[in-house]
């Protein structure tokens, strides 16, 4: 499965992205990244669903891009810390950590 991860926001601003396919990563950390998509539900999420909630939000929102694609089903979604369903919650937090896994590396190197 093709992952794209972006997010942006919060007090310091800060950008994020991950972008993998899950055919690349250690079998482990590929079936714990297939769970949480599955057990998100994402694909059936609309994005109308996702925006109607709330439009604007305190200073420190942190915004999202996710988009998903397992050569059959695609799904690009747009959401923010209010919007974002709890079943969506534990696979940001686990993109977002890995994102900033990656990010750290690339200072490193």
């Amino acid at each position: 499965m093709r992952i794209d991860f972006e997010s942006s926001g919060g007090f310091a601003n800060l950008q994020l992205s991950y972008h993998i396919d899950t055919d690349t990563l250690a079998p482990e950390q590929a079936e714990e990244l297939l769970q949480l998509v599955k057990s998100s539900g994402v694909f059936d999420l609309q994005q109308s669903n996702l925006t109607s909630k709330a439009a604007g939000g305190p200073p420190d929102i942190v915004s999202y891009r996710l988009s998903l694609s397992d050569g059959v089903r695609q799904k690009t979604l747009s959401f923010n810390d209010i919007t974002a369903p709890p079943s969506l919650r534990p696979l940001l937090e686990l993109l977002r950590r890995l994102a900033l896994e990656q990010k750290r590396k690339g200072r490193l190197s």
